[in-house]
């Protein structure tokens, strides 16, 4: 099987010729991402390149504009300040009814970047975000599409939006918990004008013969431990229902990324109808039992991931082996399986250590990966 076979039969609950390996984050399609990398990322590259299934992925253009309109495309200054060891960028948009602002803090030493300030901190600023025009954005799907070409053996992912995670992004995960509470209608109000969105940019990505994976991550910020699951059913989840039903209508697939303990969740997911989930953070982190999961929901949902990011980063070599060992035995049984860490690989440089666990990684999952 080529990659793309093995990986697709992976994503439809078969057994592929042997357990695909996604090293999730190591960007090989991406020529400025590896121009860019320290050189001790250049082993882990390496190995990705001969013995895993790379699976690049893309986002179409347009879908990035700015809460899915392009009306805020002329309504949008933007500027830089200078914060010592950070640079604000700050967002200002000038909506029909006043001006809203974001502050993301770039940090000019390597640390990763955090937004500061969001949009939306009051119900006003809700109704300014609701007042902007609606006007589909312009789709490009040229780097989508060129992507395809460059990489044919391998399946191609199109990254794109989901509704709850553009409400909780306005507000940030604070303000998002306080309206829970206090504002719950507007909540809904936003979530219902951003899935109208996202579905008609979904329906003209499907026309357009994109897939035949779709990605989008999973509104992790209102999974449990931070909300209940049933916060998250009654918010995240339903959106997922008709998303599902529009992308299996076009012969594709969908993926979702979620962080977090979404064990409680998992029979949810299948029921809506999600393809493949990715990361099932195992315990103390998350809450996934692989071989559980596997038991509950196998049949119906592609498990991917289950190897912790922190353990690569920091275990000791022969913990990583032995991880690596049960996760192999707990997902193969039946395929639909992909073995992937929970994230990318995240610090400037990596240290020998986390170099040699994902190397010990790549080595046993290869060792392991016939049925």
């Amino acid at each position: 099987m080529t990659s793309r076979e093995r990986v697709l039969t992976a994503m439809r609950r078969g057994q592929p010729d042997r357990v695909p390996i996604n090293i999730r984050g190591v960007r090989l399609w991406d020529d400025e991402w590896v121009a860019t990398r320290d050189v001790s990322y250049r082993p882990l590259m390496n190995a990705v390149r001969e013995y895993c299934d790379v699976i690049p992925v893309d986002r179409v253009g347009g879908t990035g504009a700015r809460w899915l309109t392009a009306a805020t495309e002329d309504i949008t200054d933007t500027l830089i300040i200078d914060a010592g060891d950070w640079d604000i960028h700050r967002t200002i948009i000038h909506t029909p009814k006043g001006d809203l602002s974001e502050d993301y803090w770039v940090s000019k030493l390597g640390d990763l970047p955090l937004t500061k300030k969001h949009f939306v901190r009051t119900p006003e600023d809700a109704e300014r975000v609701l007042s902007v025009p609606y006007l589909m954005p312009e789709l490009d799907f040229t780097s989508y599409l060129e992507l395809r070409d460059a990489w044919p053996d391998n399946l191609v992912m199109c990254m794109y939006a989901d509704p709850g995670e553009l409400v909780h992004d306005l507000l940030g995960t604070e303000t998002f918990a306080f309206w829970w509470v206090e504002h719950r209608d507007l909540l809904f109000q936003l979530r219902a004008v951003f899935e109208e969105r996202v579905l008609a940019v979904l329906d003209a990505i499907l026309a357009a013969g994109v897939g035949p994976l779709i990605g989008a991550n999973g509104v992790e910020q209102v999974a449990p431990p931070i909300h209940s699951a049933e916060t998250y059913r009654t918010f995240a989840l339903p959106p997922f229902r008709e998303m599902c039903r529009r992308i299996h209508e076009a012969g594709c697939l969908l993926h979702v990324h979620c962080h977090n303990r979404v064990s409680a969740l998992l029979s949810d997911f299948a029921e809506v109808g999600i393809d493949a989930l990715h990361p099932l953070e195992p315990p103390p982190m998350g809450d996934v039992d692989l071989a559980e999961a596997k038991a509950r929901v196998g049949d119906r949902i592609c498990l991917e991931g289950n190897i912790q990011i922190g353990e690569l980063y920091s275990a000791p070599t022969g913990r990583v082996v032995a991880l690596v060992e049960e996760t192999m035995r707990a997902g193969k049984p039946g395929g639909g399986f992909i073995l992937c860490p929970t994230a990318s690989p995240y610090t400037p440089t990596l240290s020998h250590q986390t170099v040699t666990n994902y190397l010990a990684l790549i080595e046993t999952a290869v060792r392991m990966r016939d049925y």
